[in-house]
């Protein structure tokens, strides 16, 4: 029980997050007794209320919901690279690996496979549509490998499970 200016809040509940450090409450509510008589009702009307903190509830369903990593990023380098690009997107997505593709100039493409945490960037060009052999970087060792479609699968399969 806790003593206001002139009334009594009873908790009744409150709901705490164990990830939220100190202040880990993200909900809880109660019951307050004298709360309209302190705001000038001559009529006694105990009352109740709640509350929730929206921000720490945002954090704590982000916590509960982390995105897996991104396992491969594909940079394809021009339209026809592009239309490539998509169905080997669908053909790894298909084996079970997160892929994101975004057309862009390769150094925003490298910039944005970083941003997005992603383990290997995949490029796709006119040259290596030609030779069938991909350049494939682990973007966490900096290693870069020329690869065919199956030993890109064999790599990321080998990489990500």
């Amino acid at each position: 029980m806790v003593r206001g200016l002139d009334y009594y809040m009873r908790t009744t509940f409150e709901v705490v997050h164990g990830a939220l450090g100190a202040q880990n409450s993200v909900l809880g509510g109660g019951r307050y007794d004298g709360l309209a008589e302190s705001l000038g009702s001559k009529v006694h009307s105990p009352g109740i209320g709640f509350s929730i903190g929206e921000d720490r509830l945002v954090m704590s369903v982000e916590e509960a919901h982390k995105p897996a990593p991104l396992g491969l990023f594909i940079a394809p380098l021009g339209e026809a690279a592009l239309r490539h690009a998509c169905v080997m997107a669908r053909d790894y997505r298909r084996a079970g690996f997160s892929v994101e593709l975004v057309e862009a100039k390769l150094k925003r493409a490298m910039e944005l496979a970083n941003k997005l945490g992603a383990r290997f960037t995949l490029i796709v060009g006119e040259n290596e549509m030609t030779a069938g052999r991909y350049a494939l970087k682990d973007m966490s060792t900096g290693e870069q490998w020329e690869l065919t479609k199956d030993e890109i699968s064999a790599q990321l399969a080998a990489a990500l499970n």
